[in-house]
């Protein structure tokens, strides 16, 4: 590299720094960038975010999310010159692109309810634990909600029904092939649900994997693919919205989804999914989302509406995972949790992403018997799980348990054959084994100084 080249190298970093420095360091600001005017009635239909990206560049292309009032038609938006590039089915919405003044005509138009920068929604799974390739006690998971103990007794979810949103998966691996009832890409356009990011695979394979190593909790049942992220794992809440509305279209055509597993979340929410989720739930569709990772004291939307149940995370002793979000109904196993990738391979991943799955399968279980609803499913819940250690009470109840739930929900008489993960989450056992290895460590350090 040339003497010129490394000086205009070093000359862009200063100018760089100093636009920096000069814009948001100095105060007052050296330099002052466009402050975007809006009337304090119009504030509230405004996405904080979308005001800040259009005062760095009014003119930039962004797409919005537009929620419009019940009588409102896409051609009045139109009309207005804005160009519209999805609507709504089910629910009044649509999207835009366009810049800051297509941004003014949309919040001064009285039959917008609220604009979002469409873009919001992520894949609740967490990155920084990483991907431990091991297969070492494979399937404690299951064992942890007795869900094996389900199994044994013919509890398999057969002919139930549920659809994962998510980053598509790849239902081609020979542990979801037979499972699979077809799907929709949202966030491309196209039939194909083809999970390229593998966060969609790896709840699916919990839920329904059904292979000859590697099991689901509801190895039985069918699933519905719908990639409503992209293949980085984010997407739009227009995505989403369309996902719910492909899923009502099926139930509609008189297609069965009794559970849809929604491992995904956002800030904010958007008056239409909360709209079809409420649609979903009165047509007795169980919805089950993730809490969040963020570590928060409220779970992350949709998760945090009242028509889904929101699942937080545990590890194998029944501690909730310090990561997972508060707000949740139940728990599930969240922490190095056996899944499969889009190769089919099996690691251990982390997250309330990996505990929803958990949750959706012993619902499948159960409404592959029983026609419960989605209010019959809270209160079924609330019935069976068991106790956990949560400190900073992020769980309203306990840790599911498949057993319990199926004896509730169906007089049945299954015996829980406690596993040696059961008497390590009762505190006294926990205090017992502690002093016992504090014990035998000063006896080893007696004998060793003796000898």
């Amino acid at each position: 590299m040339s003497d010129a080249v490394i000086i205009a190298i070093i000359v862009g970093c200063l100018l760089i720094a100093g636009l920096i420095y000069a814009i948001y360091l100095a105060d007052p600001p050296l330099i002052k960038i466009p402050s975007i005017a809006l009337k304090p009635t119009v504030k509230e239909k405004t996405d904080p975010e979308l005001v800040e990206e259009f005062q760095i560049n009014p003119s930039k292309k962004v797409r919005m999310y537009v929620s419009l009032k019940d009588n409102t038609t896409i051609e009045e938006l139109e009309k207005q010159g804005i160009k519209v590039i999805q609507k709504g089915k089910y629910v009044n919405y649509c999207v835009v692109e366009g810049d800051y003044e297509t941004l003014q005509k949309l919040v001064n138009n009285d039959k917008v309810v609220k604009v979002l920068k469409d873009g919001k929604v992520r894949a609740i799974n967490f990155k920084i634990l990483g991907r431990v390739e091991l297969k070492q006690d494979l399937g404690w998971n299951l064992r942890a909600i007795k869900a094996d103990i389900a199994h044994e007794n013919g509890y398999l979810g057969d002919g139930a029904v549920v659809a994962v949103l998510d980053t598509g998966v790849n239902y081609k691996l020979p542990e979801l092939a037979s499972n699979y009832l077809g799907g929709y890409d949202c966030a491309y356009d196209d039939p194909d649900p083809m999970d390229v990011d593998g966060h969609g695979t790896a709840c699916a394979s919990i839920i329904v994997g059904n292979g000859t190593e590697y099991k689901g909790v509801a190895p039985h049942a069918k699933f519905y693919a719908v990639k409503v992220l992209n293949d980085q794992g984010w997407g739009n809440l227009s995505d989403v919205v369309e996902g719910l509305e492909w899923c009502l279209d099926q139930i509609n055509h008189g297609k069965r989804i009794d559970v849809i597993s929604m491992s995904f979340g956002a800030d904010t929410g958007a008056p239409e999914v909360k709209q079809l989720l409420d649609i979903l739930y009165s047509k007795g569709v169980i919805l089950v989302g993730a809490s969040g990772n963020e570590g928060k004291k409220v779970s992350l939307y949709p998760a945090a509406y009242d028509s889904v149940i929101s699942v937080g995370a545990v590890d194998s002793l029944g501690n909730v995972a310090e990561f997972s979000n508060g707000g949740a109904y139940v728990s599930a196993p969240g922490v190095q949790v056996p899944v499969l990738d889009t190769n089919g391979r099996i690691y251990y991943g982390s997250g309330t992403s990996f505990a929803c799955p958990h949750v959706s399968g012993v619902l499948l279980l159960v409404r592959a018997e029983k026609n419960i609803t989605p209010a019959q499913a809270f209160d079924l819940l609330s019935k069976s799980t068991d106790e956990i250690n949560d400190p900073d009470d992020k769980v309203l109840y306990g840790e599911i348990n498949a057993v319990k739930a199926i004896n509730a929900a169906l007089n049945a008489n299954l015996s829980e054959n406690r596993n040696w993960y059961d008497y390590l989450k009762d505190p006294v056992v926990q205090i017992l084994v502690g002093l016992t290895l504090l014990v035998a460590f000063f006896k080893l350090k007696l004998w060793r100084e003796g000898s």
